[in-house]
């Protein structure tokens, strides 16, 4: 049964800011204080907008509303539910047809829902997706045929450019499905070229819409490393298959363990140095990569998945703490980039994770153990040093 709300105007007397609250006083009466001037606020109507009462009546289906404040572009209810989870995901469905986007957070012993006015998604420009691409797909290839080992060779930096864009792109499909199946609204892949020795920074969506709750987080963070991760073993065994160790060749000053294992079994040994194949090269970078993505800091891949099970302030503080121990990583093993990552944790993420819009619910069951896949991931793209 739908509750019946009375709701009230009030009006500041002092500034005239006016919002509508739930409240049975009279029109006239004078009670309140203005939240912009602390001046008193008065009741000047007992009828509510449309607006308004449409977001009562979908709010009250699945809260039972206990108070509530509200203006055109944001309002505020107090309430509870008996499963707040499956309240605030039908909400949320509710409410973004409406073109409001809800958040939930606790409040004593009651929720608060915080109903905000949509500012619609712009369309994406694909045409910038494909110019990107082409770029990359060129930079990548120039890359292979005047920096890496495999140099010189067309169909080898061929190889190498098409293996280092399929890694890049199933790891952004893995993040764009994760989102398409939960209701968030994102770009295609823009990849990013970059005159430097790989041709590229990697590539990046943009994610148009908050993330609506803790297992989404999880699942947005870990579909793309795990999809990458996933195609780069099989990449990287051919490659190596196809690798011949050699003391002139090729020698990586450390390598995912994940990489290591591949090694040992095609060679039965760690090679110091190797003539390695465009596939198997792809595949190290893609692991290192997937190791940078999925540290538990800030916004990153890891960050959306250690933000999903805990607070904002011990993932503020991990974020923090890893940031620093990266950087000053860099005084003792300078060739190493890791102090570049510390770097950029620290410049690129210096503001709080915002976290799921229902930063109340616990992650499910099949979440959490998603997050702890995505953790061996990291654990097996941790590097073993070869020198």
């Amino acid at each position: 049964m739908e509750q019946k709300i009375p709701v009230r105007k009030f009006e500041c007397t002092n500034c005239k800011y006016s919002d509508y609250r739930m409240s049975a006083m009279d029109v006239g009466e004078t009670a309140e204080r203005c939240p912009k001037c602390s001046g008193m606020m008065k009741v000047v109507g007992d009828e509510a907008p449309k607006w308004l009462s449409d977001l009562i009546s979908q709010t009250s289906k699945y809260f039972e509303i206990e108070d509530f404040v509200a203006a055109q572009e944001r309002a505020e209810f107090e309430g509870t539910a008996k499963d707040s989870k499956r309240s605030f995901k039908s909400l949320f469905s509710a409410l973004k047809k409406m073109g409001y986007i809800p958040a939930m957070r606790s409040f004593g012993d009651s929720l608060r829902i915080i109903a905000l006015k949509h500012p619609g998604v712009k369309p994406s420009r694909s045409w910038i997706n494909v110019a990107l691409l082409a770029a990359t797909f060129l930079t990548t290839f120039l890359a292979g045929y005047f920096f890496l080992p495999f140099g010189g060779d067309v169909a080898s930096s061929l190889l190498f450019s098409s293996s280092i864009m399929l890694l890049l792109g199933a790891h952004e499909l893995g993040h764009v499905i994760a989102a398409m199946e939960n209701g968030v609204n994102v770009s295609m892949p823009y990849f990013i070229p970059a005159p430097s020795t790989l041709g590229t920074f990697g590539a990046v969506i943009n994610v148009k819409e908050p993330i609506p709750s803790r297992d989404a987080l999880v699942e947005m963070g870990a579909a793309g490393p795990l999809m990458g991760f996933a195609l780069a073993i099989p990449l990287t065994f051919i490659g190596l298959l196809r690798s011949v160790p050699d003391p002139s060749g090729l020698s990586l000053p450390f390598a995912p363990a994940a990489f290591v294992i591949l090694q040992l079994g095609v060679f039965g040994y760690v090679p110091t140095a190797m003539q390695i194949t465009p596939l198997a090269f792809a595949g190290w970078v893609a692991m290192v990569l997937t190791l940078f993505n999925l540290m538990p800091a800030g916004q990153l891949d890891g960050g959306h998945i250690s933000r999903a099970v805990m607070s904002g302030e011990k993932h503020y503080a991990i974020t923090r703490t890893l940031g620093f121990a990266l950087l000053l990583s860099g005084l003792f093993y300078l060739e190493s980039p890791l102090w570049v990552w510390g770097f950029l944790i620290l410049f690129v993420f210096r503001s709080p994770h915002a976290g799921p819009l229902d930063d109340v619910s616990k992650l499910s069951k099949s979440r959490r153990n998603l997050a702890l896949v995505s953790l061996v991931v990291f654990l097996l793209c941790l590097p073993v040093p070869l020198m």
